[in-house]
């Protein structure tokens, strides 16, 4: 029979693991939750330069709304569509679609959640194309 001690243990270890750090790559409630923040990927990349700390505190795992010129898409090795230093990972469901519609130079706007700042870009992660409005 374990002893209180070692379940409070593993207990607490299983509570450290659940809290990591990390968002997960293809998170479904992209498509359901609303936009905390509304903003272009330059306003979003601009915030990150003036304080990473601030900005990674204001929007990490929040789902955001961003607006940007395309500069590049790719489905290799995850989809993903560039803009400037913003990369925004697609949820795989829509991605073959997304990256149809991506042309570089075009606007396109995405729901996202943001996973921070890494290799000097922003990260988004399960971004699909903005609902339409009813």
């Amino acid at each position: 029979m374990p002893t209180v001690r070692f379940v409070t243990i593993v207990l607490g270890v299983a509570l450290a693991a659940a809290c990591a750090d990390t968002l997960p790559e293809q998170d479904r409630r992209i498509t359901v939750t609303p936009p905390a923040f509304k903003l272009s990927t330059n306003g979003l990349w601009q915030e990150f330069q003036k304080d990473a700390a601030g900005a990674r505190k204001k929007y990490w795992g929040k789902a955001i709304e961003i607006t940007g010129a395309v500069t590049a898409a790719d489905a290799s090795p995850k989809p993903h569509v560039m803009f400037d230093h913003v990369d925004a990972n697609l949820l795989d469901d829509t991605a073959p679609a997304l990256l149809k519609a991506a042309v570089v130079g075009q606007h396109v706007t995405f729901r996202c959640f943001c996973a921070g700042l890494a290799d000097a870009v922003v990260k988004l992660t399960s971004c699909v194309q903005k609902p339409a409005q009813p």
